[in-house]
Protein backbone atom coordinates (compact mmCIF):
# COMPACT_ATOMS: atom_id res chain seq x y z
CA UNK A 1 0.00 0.00 0.00
CA UNK A 2 1.39 3.73 -0.89
CA UNK A 3 1.38 6.23 1.14
CA UNK A 4 -0.33 9.77 0.26
CA UNK A 5 1.85 12.74 -1.00
CA UNK A 6 0.49 14.48 1.30
CA UNK A 7 1.47 12.44 4.54
CA UNK A 8 5.00 12.48 3.10
CA UNK A 9 5.34 15.78 2.80
CA UNK A 10 3.59 16.76 6.00
CA UNK A 11 6.41 14.50 7.93
CA UNK A 12 9.42 15.66 6.15
CA UNK A 13 8.44 19.50 6.94
CA UNK A 14 8.03 18.46 10.65
CA UNK A 15 11.56 17.82 11.04
CA UNK A 16 13.19 20.51 8.67
CA UNK A 17 14.17 23.62 9.37
CA UNK A 18 12.17 26.98 8.94
CA UNK A 19 12.01 28.28 5.89
CA UNK A 20 11.80 32.00 6.70
CA UNK A 21 14.19 33.99 8.56
CA UNK A 22 13.57 34.21 12.57
CA UNK A 23 13.62 38.25 12.28
CA UNK A 24 14.70 39.90 14.93
CA UNK A 25 16.19 36.36 16.59
CA UNK A 26 18.06 36.57 13.30
CA UNK A 27 19.44 39.84 11.67
CA UNK A 28 18.91 40.17 7.93
CA UNK A 29 21.76 41.27 5.67
CA UNK A 30 20.96 44.99 4.60
CA UNK A 31 21.80 45.91 0.71
CA UNK A 32 23.81 48.71 -0.18
CA UNK A 33 21.17 50.88 -1.90
CA UNK A 34 18.45 49.60 0.63
CA UNK A 35 15.99 52.72 1.50
CA UNK A 36 15.71 53.02 5.08
CA UNK A 37 14.74 56.04 6.87
CA UNK A 38 15.45 59.52 6.14
CA UNK A 39 15.69 63.04 7.76
CA UNK A 40 17.29 66.64 7.24
CA UNK A 41 20.38 68.12 8.64
CA UNK A 42 19.48 71.39 9.86
CA UNK A 43 22.76 73.34 9.97
CA UNK A 44 21.60 73.33 5.63
CA UNK A 45 18.06 73.09 5.91
CA UNK A 46 16.93 76.23 4.57
CA UNK A 47 12.80 75.46 5.15
CA UNK A 48 12.21 76.00 1.55
CA UNK A 49 9.03 73.25 1.74
CA UNK A 50 10.15 71.75 -1.04
CA UNK A 51 10.37 68.63 -0.01
CA UNK A 52 6.67 68.26 1.85
CA UNK A 53 5.19 69.98 -1.24
CA UNK A 54 6.26 66.94 -3.51
CA UNK A 55 6.03 64.26 -0.41
CA UNK A 56 3.64 61.58 -2.10
CA UNK A 57 2.37 60.30 0.77
CA UNK A 58 1.78 63.78 2.62
CA UNK A 59 4.37 62.24 5.00
CA UNK A 60 6.35 65.53 5.67
CA UNK A 61 5.00 68.20 7.60
CA UNK A 62 7.21 71.58 7.98
CA UNK A 63 6.87 72.58 11.70
CA UNK A 64 8.47 75.33 13.59
CA UNK A 65 12.05 74.70 15.02
CA UNK A 66 12.04 75.11 18.92
CA UNK A 67 13.19 78.27 20.97
CA UNK A 68 15.67 76.38 22.43
CA UNK A 69 17.56 75.36 19.45
CA UNK A 70 20.10 78.09 17.23
CA UNK A 71 19.03 78.06 13.91
CA UNK A 72 21.49 79.25 11.14
CA UNK A 73 20.65 82.34 9.08
CA UNK A 74 19.89 80.55 6.01
CA UNK A 75 16.42 78.95 7.31
CA UNK A 76 14.85 82.60 8.58
CA UNK A 77 11.48 81.05 8.59
CA UNK A 78 12.54 78.46 11.27
CA UNK A 79 10.69 75.63 9.63
CA UNK A 80 11.58 72.47 9.48
CA UNK A 81 10.72 69.44 7.56
CA UNK A 82 9.08 67.12 10.18
CA UNK A 83 8.64 63.06 8.41
CA UNK A 84 6.15 60.76 10.08
CA UNK A 85 7.86 57.32 8.70
CA UNK A 86 4.23 55.64 9.66
CA UNK A 87 2.88 57.23 6.48
CA UNK A 88 5.86 57.50 4.10
CA UNK A 89 6.67 55.15 1.45
CA UNK A 90 10.52 55.82 0.94
CA UNK A 91 10.80 57.09 -2.56
CA UNK A 92 13.38 59.25 -1.24
CA UNK A 93 11.53 62.32 -3.68
CA UNK A 94 12.68 64.64 -0.76
CA UNK A 95 16.12 63.37 -1.05
CA UNK A 96 16.21 64.30 -4.51
CA UNK A 97 14.26 67.53 -4.64
CA UNK A 98 16.52 69.49 -1.74
CA UNK A 99 17.96 71.91 -3.45
CA UNK A 100 20.79 71.92 -0.74
CA UNK A 101 21.00 68.54 -0.20
CA UNK A 102 20.11 68.49 3.80
CA UNK A 103 18.82 65.26 3.48
CA UNK A 104 20.73 62.48 5.51
CA UNK A 105 20.02 58.84 4.53
CA UNK A 106 20.63 55.66 6.62
CA UNK A 107 20.15 52.04 6.22
CA UNK A 108 17.74 51.50 10.01
CA UNK A 109 14.77 49.97 8.95
CA UNK A 110 13.79 48.27 12.22
CA UNK A 111 11.31 51.09 13.69
CA UNK A 112 7.85 49.13 14.30
CA UNK A 113 6.75 49.40 17.90
CA UNK A 114 3.77 50.97 19.43
CA UNK A 115 4.99 54.21 19.61
CA UNK A 116 4.93 57.00 16.27
CA UNK A 117 8.16 57.69 15.07
CA UNK A 118 9.38 60.78 13.43
CA UNK A 119 12.20 62.64 12.28
CA UNK A 120 11.83 64.97 14.85
CA UNK A 121 14.80 63.73 17.13
CA UNK A 122 16.98 63.02 14.61
CA UNK A 123 16.75 66.58 12.55
CA UNK A 124 16.80 68.63 15.74
CA UNK A 125 20.02 66.79 17.03
CA UNK A 126 22.06 68.17 14.90
CA UNK A 127 21.26 71.70 15.34
CA UNK A 128 22.96 73.11 18.63
CA UNK A 129 20.78 74.24 22.35
CA UNK A 130 20.81 77.35 22.77
CA UNK A 131 22.12 77.51 26.81
CA UNK A 132 19.20 79.13 29.09
CA UNK A 133 20.94 82.28 31.32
Amino acid sequence: MKRPKLLETVLRNLVSKPATIQYPREKTTIEPDFRGIQYADLSKCTGCSLCSIECPADAIKMTPIPQEYAVPKINPRRLYPLINYGKCVYCYRCVKVCPVNAYIVTSKYDIAGPTRYTSEDLSLKTLKEVKSQ
